[in-house]
């Protein structure tokens, strides 16, 4: 029972770390937004030879759009587990490969 309990409070914690990590990089990718969108609105203009801060900001909201799929489908998962039906399952499933697929042909460009 001890050990039960040990890997529910583990998956627990990890859950909440992945949620303040995603909260933090979706706060990053706003700020990025909004120093850019300053940045072109000044006088000034930042020019970085090989580093962009929109390239920047685009790559915190893919991480923290993958992360936060990752946990609706995890906890989705779980969800549909605790039914104990097959057809919660199967359409979980179906849901999970549908956003895997978009997501990953999204970051190719297609």
């Amino acid at each position: 029972m001890a050990r039960n309990g040990s890997k529910n409070y583990e998956s627990k914690k990890f859950f909440n770390f992945l949620g303040f990590i995603v909260t933090i990089l979706i706060a990053l990718a706003i700020l990025i937004a909004g120093i850019v969108t300053w940045i072109k609105l000044g006088r000034f203009t930042l020019q970085i030879p090989g580093f962009g801060f929109s390239n920047l900001q685009t790559a915190l909201v893919c991480i923290a759009n993958i992360l936060a799929y990752f946990i609706c489908m995890v906890v989705g998962f779980f969800y549909a587990k605790s039914k104990r039906n097959v057809a919660f399952i199967i359409i979980d499933i179906i849901c999970i490969v549908i956003i895997t697929v978009v997501v990953v042909l999204s970051m190719f460009g297609v």
